[in-house]
């Protein structure tokens, strides 16, 4: 199956790779050329491919002196599983495997390009084949669910309801309120439900053939992942589609995925913005049903009509037997990262399973990965510019620039559906074995409807809560770690974290090769294949020069018999100013979720040892030692800083056993070394003991115990030391961007601020710091980040939250209102900003 996969994907590669060696506008321009100047565009192209294969010769060599040197290494054998993203064994074990077929099995390892259409055996579909299959595609009933929603009681009751708060509050007659209340209702639906069209289906399939191969090469998923939700969609429980959101382009292609599959489309919830002339009006008939992208218009005070009318159409749209997909985010990630997941229609889809509505849904992580970000970049939003809100004109303007352009490939991963009902039972399970639910400090100024039901918190408890949020972070986490990563990726990870001041093809070779086999290893997708030096060019042919810098410098190398030769060598270096290297950032925060862990681990390492790791006394010693129980603390300090940036463990795992994995993985590349002869002889002995034992409490106290004192070693070697300034690096520009924001609360104790304003004072101070070389990242500045670190802020009680009318006020409370305790919040997320100085 290995060799199937791999012979199938590079036939793919080969593929689009040989539509990029000429640019589209080149080929437009043949026809404009003379003889001499067609001469001179196929002479550049060959002394091009010879460039490329002179590389290549070159880094073949310098690799077989490698191999001559080192020893030889036995292959891991694969442990590939059948199905790439299962389901949690831990969660939901009766899920796991349901749905793998043996003929998902045996196709399991072969990629599909669905752009690519077999003709079928008569003329008329061998001419005309997209629109034979097209008409061909299986037919499905999509019906409307309008009376039913109008007529059901917990619409009903909303009616009466509002209709009452008018007839209190504003002095109007009952009838005329109940008339005004039922009349907004419809109007409500109107605006709100999907008017999906078989027929608009197949007309828009067949424009997406014609259309999507003007600017992507191909569409890939794998054959398996089609085959398991198609077993899935025969099951007749709703599919619960929950993808990560990149572009706007993520629900066409789901919806293409779909629907030439021969698998029931989704309902998928859009934001009202999206309702533009023509275009709104196609994405309904395609299975958008719209949602105000501010549900209450004054914050604090809910619009309980406008919830009750979205609960009641999302929760009869799944007893009807229609499919959904929503974003569990909410918009669309500005950085690159998956972000934190927004608990409303999940809400509703539990309570639709709670109350019986349904019996049970497959939930469906997802993820949809490009090459090239097909909206353009977020640059504007992050340096805290306002969001251009979506008109025709720009739809049309957007449209025309992305058919004229070159986005690569796109890769979309279904990871395995799960249980509904068994996740949710688990999760009940590990409530009850918790015990009462903590309950949240009474703080009555502060808005908490980030992970309320979309009724509120005054009918929904805790540990409703608690369920949905776990759900929510159990599936952006399956999404994230089942999410392609791309070759502009990688490249662009490492030259920002390994190779910002630039570095040589061979180098940028070397390391690629490197990251490639550990991710490979690590069991992620790594959508592209072939040679490393083909699948770099490719990559930074779609990077382009406004992101990276390519230079051939003439350098002199000195060779075994002592002479020195002039050679040329191709020179790449990241453009790290700003604006660009927001958006060169977006690409490597695609890498940045596998590599987080170990990163929060070196820097917890490093704060740990900051009054000792440049000591030159200790290093001539080589006494860099630390404490497991010291390390592991300092991490967990670092995650909680950190928390709304990244998604750290299932909520099914133990954050500590997460950070002690990640530890031993440094063990083993040789970062830091276990000091074993630090252990007394009774505790060695406990060690070995625990270990002869199978869920045993003894084991587990001598495992605790034991691992209190086991102490690490710093390994200062050029190889190890390198590996852990690379790590290290990969999350200093968050550090970064803490500690100027902690920094910002001295500036304003005893002062209160909107939100806005807050944000942008942070940003100003980061700007300032950025300009003087205090602050080394471009990207720190981000205003994605700066909202994040208040929100941390926020939760740990340090600001205090007021909702007022449609803005939030934010002030210091008053243990943190003061020089000194502002400051000690600052000192606590400064120390993880310790680098090294001395080499």
């Amino acid at each position: 199956m290995v060799d199937v996969l791999s012979t199938r994907l590079q036939e793919v590669y080969a593929k689009w790779e040989t539509r990029t060696d000429v640019p589209r506008e080149a080929e437009e321009s043949f026809s404009r050329l003379s003889l001499d100047g067609l001469r001179r565009v196929g002479t550049q192209s060959q002394r091009k491919r010879l460039q490329i294969r002179e590389q290549a010769r070159k880094i073949r060599a310098n690799s077989l002196i490698k191999i001559k040197e080192t020893e030889l290494l036995v292959p891991a054998p694969s442990n590939a599983p059948t199905i790439s993203f299962k389901c949690c064994t831990t969660c939901t074990p009766g899920s796991r495997d349901s749905f793998a077929s043996i003929a998902a099995q045996q196709l399991q390892s072969s990629g599909r390009n669905l752009l690519l259409v077999e003709p079928g055996p008569s003329l008329v579909s061998k001419i005309f084949k997209h629109l034979s299959f097209v008409y061909n595609v299986k037919k499905f009933d999509y019906p409307r669910v309008t009376h039913t929603v109008l007529n059901d009681e917990r619409l009903r009751d909303a009616i009466h309801l509002t209709a009452a708060k008018a007839v209190e509050e504003d002095g109007v007659p009952e009838r005329e309120a109940l008339q005004d209340a039922e009349s907004r209702a419809k109007q409500i639906l109107k605006m709100m439900e999907s008017s999906m069209s078989d027929m608009l289906l197949r007309i828009t399939a067949w424009v997406l053939y014609k259309l999507l191969p003007f600017f992507i090469k191909s569409l890939v998923v794998q054959q398996s992942q089609i085959e398991m939700l198609k077993k899935a969609d025969r099951t007749g429980v709703p599919l619960v589609i929950v993808p990560l959101h990149r572009s706007h382009l993520d629900y066409i292609v789901i919806t293409f995925f779909m629907f030439v599959n021969n698998i029931r489309s989704s309902l998928i919830a859009a934001g009202d913005n999206l309702r533009i002339p023509l275009f709104g009006r196609i994405l309904n008939g395609l299975g958008a049903y719209y949602i105000k992208r501010r549900i209450d218009p004054v914050l604090g005070k809910k619009d309980i009509l406008y919830r009750a009318t979205l609960q009641t159409y999302v929760m009869e749209s799944l007893r009807a037997g229609h499919n959904l997909e929503f974003f569990i985010e909410g918009g669309r990630t500005r950085t690159g990262k998956p972000c934190l997941p927004k608990a409303g229609i999940l809400s509703i889809i539990v309570e639709a399973y709670l109350d019986g509505t349904i019996e049970d849904a497959l939930v469906v992580p997802a993820a949809v990965n490009y090459e090239r970000l097909v909206d353009g970049n977020f640059i504007r939003e992050q340096l805290g510019q306002p969001k251009q809100m979506e008109t025709f004109g720009n739809a049309i303007r957007a449209i025309w620039s992305t058919i004229r352009g070159n986005y690569g490939i796109v890769k979309v991963n279904m990871c395995e559906p799960f249980s509904l009902k068994e996740m949710v039972r688990f999760i009940d399970i590990q409530l009850a074995k918790q015990g009462s639910v903590a309950k949240p400090v009474e703080k009555p100024l502060k808005n908490t409807m980030s992970t309320s039901s979309l009724f509120g918190t005054d009918v929904m408890d805790d540990e409703h809560k608690q369920l949905v949020e776990s759900l929510g972070r159990h599936v952006v986490y399956d999404a994230a770690n089942a999410s392609p990563i791309m070759s502009t990726n990688l490249v662009a990870f490492i030259l920002l974290n390994k190779y910002r001041d630039g570095c040589t093809m061979d180098e940028l070779v070397d390391i690629f090769n490197s990251l490639r086999q550990e991710l490979e290893a690590a069991g992620k997708d790594l959508a592209f294949c072939g040679e490393s030096l083909d699948i770099i060019n490719h990559a930074l042919t779609i990077l382009g020069p406004g992101l990276v810098k390519q230079q051939r410098q003439e350098v002199m190398r000195k060779m075994v018999d002592q002479t020195t030769r002039k050679e040329f060598v191709t020179a790449i270096t990241p453009i790290s100013i700003l604006p660009n290297v927001v958006e060169l950032a977006y690409y490597s925060n695609g890498v940045i979720c596998h590599y987080v862990m170990d990163s929060i681990v070196v820097s917890a390492l490093y704060a740990t040892l900051k009054t000792e790791i440049n000591d030159p006394r200790a290093i001539a010693e080589n006494d860099l030692t630390v404490f497991h129980n010291s390390l592991s603390e300092k991490a967990r300090a670092l995650c909680d800083i950190l928390k709304y940036e990244f998604i750290f463990t299932q909520p099914c795992q133990d954050l500590e056993d997460t950070i002690a994995n990640a530890i031993q993985r440094l063990v083993h590349s040789g970062i830091i070394r276990t000091c074993e002869e630090n252990l007394l002889e009774e505790e060695q002995w406990s060690r070995r003991f625990a270990k002869t034992f199978d869920d045993s409490s003894d084991e587990e106290a001598a495992v605790v115990y034991a691992s209190k004192k086991i102490k690490y070693k710093l390994n200062l070697e050029p190889e190890s030391s390198g590996r852990m300034e690379f790590l290290h690096t990969v999350l200093r520009p968050l550090i970064d961007t803490y500690t100027f924001s902690a920094f910002t609360l001295r500036k304003i104790v005893g002062r209160s601020l909107t939100e806005r304003d807050l944000v942008q004072e942070i940003f100003v101070e980061i700007k300032t710091n950025l300009d003087r070389g205090i602050v080394n990242y471009g990207e720190s500045l981000s205003v994605d980040t700066i909202r994040n670190a208040v929100k941390t802020f926020e939760k740990w009680n340090v600001l205090e939250c007021h909702p007022q009318e449609k803005t939030k006020i934010y002030y210091l409370k008053d243990e943190y209102d003061n020089d000194t305790a502002a400051n000690a919040v600052f000192e606590s997320i400064d120390t993880f900003k310790w680098t090294r100085t001395i080499n």
